[in-house]
């Protein structure tokens, strides 16, 4: 089990590093904004590529340092992955109506918990702090507007 996982990670991986690469490389000739202070349209599109790229490489790196373990984690990785689905999907649903900071409180704690934050403190915490740092560095820092809902 543990062995087909690591080689469907290993193709994930390459295959997310080819697209990164390959849309790097569309978007590395984008034009530039004549407005001071402002991010270029190459901006974002340039983080995206970056952030693609890292994680498959880290996805790959996993991969290939992966040992065999029972199938009982398996069983745990299934069912969190599932559970982790079925939370990003309400949050999707509930982003509109609840606003960014609303929705993504819960998601984040439901998050943090699924995947093994036991820590109440932390947990409650990161899931204010994580929320709200984010929509302040969109709104202020890249002046992106968030979902405000409309609850």
């Amino acid at each position: 089990m543990q062995n087909l996982l690591a080689r469907r990670d290993f193709l994930a991986g390459a295959l997310l590093l080819v697209f990164g690469i390959g849309y790097g490389v569309l978007t590395f000739a984008l034009p530039n904004r004549s407005l001071p202070n402002t991010p270029g349209p190459a901006f974002f599109p340039t983080i995206v590529s970056g952030g693609l790229i890292l994680f498959s490489l880290a996805l790959i790196s996993k991969s290939l340092r992966t040992e065999s373990s029972g199938d009982v984690a398996g069983a745990v990785f299934e069912r969190s992955r599932t559970l982790a689905l079925l939370g990003f999907l309400a949050f999707i649903f509930v982003l509109p109506y609840a606003g960014f900071i609303a929705a993504s409180i819960p998601f984040f704690a439901g998050m943090m918990w699924l995947y093994g934050e036991r820590r109440i403190v932390v947990v409650a915490l990161s899931a204010v702090v994580v929320p709200l740092l984010l929509y302040y560095v969109f709104r202020f820092g890249f002046q992106i507007l968030l979902p405000v809902g409309i609850w």
